[in-house]
């Protein structure tokens, strides 16, 4: 299995262009009501995952020159430092995985995961519609991010969580930004003790190249063979 057996499909009310990312496919929709991002992921034509993302990390601009198109993240200046402009979650993320010293206040940070709990909620509560068994569960994250979102749902939803993913120490780190040196092996998914009838939402916090994404949705699609879900703040522009 490579990671160029999946797809990744994208829509969104603003998209980037011509991005290095040879599974993300991008379908540009002026008609959404919001800037959420609805992805699907497919392995080898199959439906497998299908997810909301709140919106992109940072904000960016499509540009024209010397007949070409691109995609440029908007910047700007503070005290003779150039900065990359965030979007509104963008920033939340931001300064929870960065503020460190000093770091951001336990109220503040709070607020902000409270915040994007209530827009999953309410994604999740229609999902509950029609799905009769869903179970929750995270990739784990140094933030906590995934940590507190993941519990926060579950409890509001009544939703059983799982933990039963861990990282491998001997991957390679998520920060790679090629594709092609992506690991499919950077966690382990204990499914022992799943129900097999059951549909599982992941929760992340930020979504890079999507080689992880792809990883442990396959793997719970692998054991369910059913369509599960996904849930995350944001997803990074130029990967």
């Amino acid at each position: 299995m490579s990671i160029y057996n999946f797809k990744i499909s994208i829509k969104a009310k603003k998209v980037p262009v011509n991005i290095n990312n040879e599974i993300i496919e991008y379908t540009q929709d002026i008609n959404m009501q919001n800037h959420h991002l609805f992805c699907e992921i497919f392995f080898e034509e199959t439906l497998i995952a299908q997810g909301i993302i709140l919106d992109f990390y940072k904000e960016f601009e499509i540009l024209n020159f010397n007949q070409k198109t691109f995609t440029q993240i908007k910047t700007f200046e503070w005290n003779s430092t150039t900065y990359t402009k965030n979007t509104y979650y963008g920033q939340k993320i931001f300064e929870i995985k960065n503020f460190k010293n000093p770091p951001i206040d336990n109220k503040i940070k709070e607020s902000y995961i409270n915040e994007i709990v209530s827009i999953f909620n309410g994604y999740i509560e229609h999902l509950k519609k029609d799905v009769k068994n869903l179970n929750i569960t995270y990739i784990p994250s140094s933030s906590r991010i995934p940590e507190d979102i993941t519990d926060k749902l579950s409890k509001i939803n009544n939703v059983p969580l799982k933990e039963i993913i861990k990282k491998n120490n001997l991957a390679q780190s998520k920060s790679m930004t090629n594709l092609s040196t992506q690991s499919l092996n950077k966690y382990t998914t204990n499914l022992n003790d799943l129900d097999v009838l059951s549909q599982y939402i992941l929760i992340d916090d930020v979504v890079g190249t999507g080689a992880s994404l792809c990883e442990i949705l396959y793997n719970l699609y692998n054991f369910n063979k059913k369509v599960n879900f996904f849930f995350i703040p944001v997803k990074d522009v130029k990967r």
